[in-house]
């Protein structure tokens, strides 16, 4: 008998769900009432009278809408889960119904009316054997409170044993339960769940056991490793998401559904707190999109975000459709949660970046639900937002100007150690992107699953990094099922790949990031690169500048890739163009190679392309009103060949998939190649962006060499009003710890950035001028970000050094160290001003 037990335990230990729903007290669930997804005796007074004092006319022509529409089969599925999950009419007669009467409006028929046009037509997809998924629920649950004893009694027994829509597992109320994988793709966020529909029918006295059982599966689902743990554990503190910004269009309407639902209907509150992991995606999502914001209005009339990953080009827009949706309802989301700040940082967003109401009366419940105007506006400067962010496990960095001007320059880096299940999102892509006044440097795509012959040529690639010869590229171990983020979580197993390692920066002066990518190279290739971004006061005048040090390892020849919008121009070159096209079809390739030492590269964003335009129907649309200029001035190697090349005919998903936004495709390469192979070379580039109108050249750079161990660069200013810079970097992977040394030529403001240094240590400057030596003491920056994999190698920190000096003339520096490292742990990034 103690066997039969012991066998028992474990069992029920296996099958059974960690945690089982107690719903909160005063929730929907525990008092036994309907409505209880959304809205619910609680929401539905503040949904109306937002509705009924900001958006009377819209909700009219919505009442009037649902109750005259074609009521046919076609646009009343239940199992829509993925691009379209509120298309179904019922959601919207059964919602008019349970929100009842809003200030003002004028409906065509009774509430009853449109409940018994959402409940017969529930029943009627119900016997054709529709799946199930959130026009289901909602539309139970919505009109619950009119529906007969008889048939509250079918649609539960209807519903109890119908296949959930899921794009992996055969699942249903009565057989809830699965195991959650590919966690990071589409196979969450297009599909439903047995908890969500259980939640419909939880405690209402038919299928109480079952639907008890199936909402207790939330737990298993969602916590415990699950979806909610693995969305959690990409955005960590900082927002964002694994396919950022690749299906980030539409993914995370159905996750705030999921959320929202919860919350709304138990109590419990998975909006504003953590899971078992910590992060939390929902809540830290404002403050992303914030920063992943392009300034520039393109065409005049719309913005977008940064394009990353495998987006296709107007996936990042707020003209689509699904951007929009998400927008619009987050709001809500976080507002019902209590987290009223970031639900700001939502209507600021709305109002500022013209976020346009969306096409269709079927969108509009993400309006009703995300009520945005319910709160008062809040600016990433009111919230004391600093103008970077990092999320490490996502492997995105981004710097700005401000967060409020379309003068505003961005500079972002993508490297991820991790690599997530799905469709390839920033942390697959490694490089950087510029903006200004438009996009200017970014990585080449079209969209996803690979669409588009853009790479399709001798010597395409995709990203903005360093290539070698025979590619030394590994297979990565992505993340998939619970136990996988677990061990990754834990420094179990081999899921660092390499990439974004370390950060410092003075804010508004200097950002220096570090990504390291040995670990993704096999044959002993390695590549580590070193960014110093060094940002304008006066965004409508000032050049941003960017500085790239890349050491690079490898039996064959490396080279130096980026990508443009439109083709660029090539000066200083002692030999060219020569034409290195392969011919005209949909595999070859179009362009140039130049010659020469230290050459200049000009890339406009505002001159447009072949076929350009929406659906390509005709060429040179100007680049979307754009008008930046990005120069880029190659110092080392000091012998190369600049390749300029394209794809010689765009194939049919090109001219499909670009939409009017071509110039986010980034079609033209720019390949910075040694003409000599070295097997540990080293390239250090320049890159300027400003405004076309107002920047004809570029200023003057020169190449700084510290004997053997340091290289660098010097930047004359732009001009009276700004300041020259130093910009230093170590030869050698690690601290130098020698004594450095260098010469500069110049008047006004100098600004050195001297990377490479020990971290946390006071060094003494020497500025000679002739016979007169100024001594100052200056310890490396504290604000210092390092990237932690339990039980890998740690990161090799290191410092750097900042400070300011007057150039009158021929300036001698020394920097020597004068003090021992201070183990007092770096400080933290200036605090978001958000409530905890």
């Amino acid at each position: 008998m103690k066997k039969f037990w012991h066998l028992f335990i474990v069992l029920f230990c296996l099958t059974a769900p960690l945690m089982a729903l107690d719903p909160k007290t005063g929730s929907p669930l525990q008092k036994g009432v309907h409505p209880r997804l959304y809205l619910t005796e609680e929401t539905i007074p503040e949904i109306r009278q937002v509705i009924g004092d900001n958006f009377r006319s819209n909700f009219q022509q919505y009442v009037n809408w649902a109750a005259n529409a074609n009521d046919n089969d076609s646009y009343n599925i239940l199992h829509e889960a993925g691009h379209d999950p509120t298309r179904a009419l019922m959601i919207h007669q059964a919602f008019i119904a349970a929100l009842g009467q809003v200030p003002g409006i004028s409906y065509p028929i009774s509430f009853e009316d449109y409940a018994r046009r959402a409940i017969n037509r529930l029943i009627s997809r119900l016997n054709a054997g529709d799946n199930l998924s959130y026009a289901a629920a909602m539309t139970a649950d919505w009109t619950y409170n009119f529906q007969t004893s008889s048939e509250r009694t079918q649609i539960a027994n209807l519903m109890l044993s119908r296949k959930i829509t899921h794009k992996v597992f055969d699942h249903s109320i009565q057989n809830p339960q699965i195991n959650p994988e590919q966690m990071f793709s589409s196979k969450y966020y297009e599909t439903n769940y047995a908890w969500y529909q259980a939640l419909a029918f939880w405690g209402d006295g038919r299928i109480d056991a079952e639907a008890d059982n199936a909402a207790d599966t939330f737990y298993d689902d969602m916590l415990n490793y699950g979806y909610l743990d693995a969305a959690n554990f990409v955005a960590g503190e900082w927002g964002g998401f694994s396919e950022w910004i690749g299906y980030t269009s539409w993914h995370p309407r159905t996750h705030m559904l999921n959320l929202d639902g919860w919350h709304t209907a138990t109590g419990e509150d998975y909006v504003s707190r953590e899971g078992t992991t910590a992060g939390n995606a929902l809540k830290n999502y404002p403050k992303f999109m914030r920063y992943a914001m392009d300034p520039h209005r393109y065409f005049n009339e719309f913005y977008t975000y940064l394009r990353m990953g495998s987006a296709e080009a107007t996936d990042p827009s707020f003209r689509h459709r699904s951007m929009r949706e998400q927008i619009y309802y987050l709001g809500g989301v976080l507002h019902r949660a209590g987290l009223d700040d970031e639900a700001g940082l939502i209507r600021d967003m709305i109002e500022k970046y013209n976020v346009t109401w969306p096409n269709y009366e079927h969108q509009w419940l993400y309006v009703w639900l995300g009520i945005y105007k319910a709160v008062a506006p809040k600016t990433p400067e009111e919230l004391s937002f600093p103008r970077y962010i990092w999320n490490q496990h996502l492997g995105v960095f981004y710097a700005r100007t401000g967060f409020s001007s379309p003068a505003d320059g961005v500079f972002a880096a993508m490297d991820g150690h991790y690599r997530y299940d799905g469709h390839q999102g920033a942390e697959d892509y490694s490089g950087f992107i510029l903006t200004k006044f438009g996009t200017l440097v970014n990585t080449r795509h079209v969209a996803h699953r690979n669409y588009g012959n853009l790479n399709n040529y001798p010597g395409g690639y995709e990203e903005n990094t360093i290539f070698f010869e025979g590619g030394y590229r590994q297979t990565f171990q992505t993340m998939d099922t619970p136990k996988e983020l677990k061990d990754a979580i834990n420094g179990v197993g081999n899921y660092d790949h390499g990439g974004l390692e370390q950060l410092i920066a003075r804010d508004g002066y200097f950002y220096h990031m570090r990504s390291r990518r040995d670990r993704e190279l096999s044959s002993g290739a390695k590549h580590t690169r070193e960014y110093v971004w060094l940002p304008g006061s006066d965004p409508e005048n000032d050049s941003d500048f960017l500085v790239i040090y890349d050491r690079a390892s490898a039996p064959t020849k490396a080279q130096f890739v980026y990508h443009v919008p439109w083709k660029p121009s090539v000066a200083a070159y002692s030999s060219g163009p020569q034409d290195i096209s392969t011919g005209s079809g949909e595999s070859d390739r179009i362009g140039d190679r130049y010659s020469g030492a230290n050459l200049l590269v000009k890339a406009l964003n505002g001159t447009g392309g072949e076929k350009d335009s929406e659906g390509g129907k005709q060429d040179y649309v100007g680049g979307a009103n754009a008008h930046g200029v990005a120069f880029v001035k190659n110092l080392l190697p000091n012998d190369v060949n600049v390749e300029l090349t394209r794809v010689a005919r765009f194939d049919s998903d090109v001219i499909k998939r670009q939409h009017e936004l071509a110039i986010k495709t980034h079609r033209w390469q720019v390949a910075v190649i040694p003409r000599q192979l070295n097997t540990d070379e080293r390239f250090l580039h320049v890159f300027q962006t400003g405004d076309a109108n107002k920047v004809s050249a570029m200023t003057a750079t020169s190449l700084i060499e510290v004997g053997n161990t340091m290289q660098g660069v010097f930047i004359e200013k732009e001009s009276g009003a700004r300041p020259n810079y130093v910009v230093l970097f170590n030869k050698a992977n690690g601290p130098n710890t020698n004594t450095v040394t260098y010469s500069v030529s110049g008047s006004g403001v100098l600004r050195h950035v001297i990377t490479g240094l020990e971290p946390r240590t006071t060094y003494e400057v020497e500025d000679a001028l002739g016979s007169g030596t100024t001594v100052s003491s200056v310890v490396t920056e504290p604000m210092v970000q390092t990237w932690d994999y339990r039980g890998v190698d740690s990161v090799t920190k290191t410092g750097t050094l900042y400070f300011e000096t007057t150039l009158n003339g021929n300036h001698r520096f020394i920097i020597t160290k004068s003090g021992q490292q201070d183990n007092t742990p770096p400080a933290k990034p200036s605090g978001f001003n958000i409530k905890p």
